[in-house]
């Protein structure tokens, strides 16, 4: 098993922030010395994951997904 993971996918994806919002980002990125883009991802890993009723609800989705593939899978036998 390797010790480092490969890097995740990389996608381009256009918002639409405030103009206070733009300066704060490119601002901390300064600070941290790193790009706005990894940034921005961070604080959403980190906030959305802070969420817990969005975890709840993430959670009971995946489950349903579930259950519904394995109602609508071709029986073996």
């Amino acid at each position: 098993m390797p010790l480092i993971k490969k890097a995740p996918a990389i996608v381009t994806l256009e918002v639409k922030i405030e103009e206070p919002v733009k300066q704060l980002l490119e601002d901390y990125a300064r600070f941290i010395e790193s790009s706005p883009d990894h940034v921005v991802n961070s604080v959403i890993k980190r906030n959305l994951w802070r969420d817990q009723d969005y975890r709840k609800w993430r959670e009971q989705r995946r489950a349903q997904n579930q259950e519904t593939a394995r109602s609508t899978a071709p029986q073996r036998g």
